[in-house]
């Protein structure tokens, strides 16, 4: 149960770390989008509120955890070390993202697109699209784990979901915070991603395919 706990929350958090950003984005959209044109009205920006991003999240986060759990119920199909072979989706993301490093070049977060989000339905598809990656990981690890397990990924899965929203909304607060996380989380995250990948290919017997 606890290396679940572990490798569940390693998954949420590598995965999900550009969130932290659109979610930063959003709320501070709120956040700035407040007027005072005197001390006693304070109006905001109409359509976007907090629980607006936060619904969206979760609804967003619901549905790629549902076309996961569909991708893992293939392993009745497809034996496990097979749908386990996905580990090495996150493994060239991570290598991807080391070379990307050593080339001194960053690729650009998406928040032009999310300015002026202002419904459920937008955060949620912004959530979905940045997902490609959340789907080819969870899908091995929910097709190698038994129900009991599962269900308890996806406790830590929704509990991290609340913790991200909670952290993205702080972090609009205290912008020191921010700059560290985007400093060097492109630094740990192609690590963290490497070293995922290998756990889904071990723990879903991925390896003996590999032997010649």
């Amino acid at each position: 149960m606890f290396t679940t706990i572990i490798s569940s929350i390693v998954a949420f958090a590598s995965t999900n770390v550009d969130d932290i950003f659109i979610l930063m984005a959003l709320f501070s959209q709120i956040r700035t989008a407040k007027v005072t044109g005197s001390e006693a009205a304070v109006l905001t920006k109409p359509g976007l509120r907090t629980r607006h991003v936060v619904i969206g999240q979760f609804l967003g986060f619901t549905s790629l955890v549902t076309l996961s759990i569909i991708g893992a119920l293939s392993s009745f199909f497809i034996p496990v070390p097979w749908i386990g072979m996905l580990g090495f989706v996150p493994i060239y993301i991570g290598v991807k993202g080391l070379l990307t490093l050593r080339k001194g070049k960053e690729e650009d977060e998406d928040v032009p697109s999310i300015l002026g989000t202002g419904s459920v339905i937008k955060v949620a598809a912004i959530t979905i699209a940045n997902g490609g990656d959340n789907i080819a990981i969870y899908i091995p690890i929910f097709a190698s784990q038994s129900i009991s397990h599962n269900a308890i990924t996806l406790i830590v899965f929704f509990s991290m979901l609340a913790l991200w929203c909670f952290l993205g909304y702080a972090l609009v607060k205290a912008p020191i915070a921010a700059k560290v996380l985007e400093r060097y989380g492109h630094v740990t995250v192609p690590i963290v991603l490497i070293g995922l990948g290998l756990f889904i290919l071990y723990h879903s017997g991925s390896f003996s395919l590999l032997r010649f």
